[in-house]
């Protein structure tokens, strides 16, 4: 074989794979993981304060 003929080959799988990787990523079903994985950085967030709360922590810091 050529190096042509090996670099055209190299080509279609490379951009077989790059493909396959955009519809992998893009996919319905990956929607879910992708949107758990970007809140992943709350979850050592405390849980919402109740109003009197919030109020009553914004007076000490005056």
């Amino acid at each position: 074989m050529e190096f042509a003929t090996l670099h055209s080959i190299l080509t279609v799988i490379l951009f077989v794979g790059f493909v396959g990787l955009i519809i992998w990523a893009y996919g319905k079903g990956r929607k879910k993981d992708f949107d758990e994985a970007a809140n992943l950085v709350f979850d050592d967030e405390p849980e919402q304060t109740k109003p009197e709360q919030k109020q009553k922590q914004e007076s000490d810091h005056e």
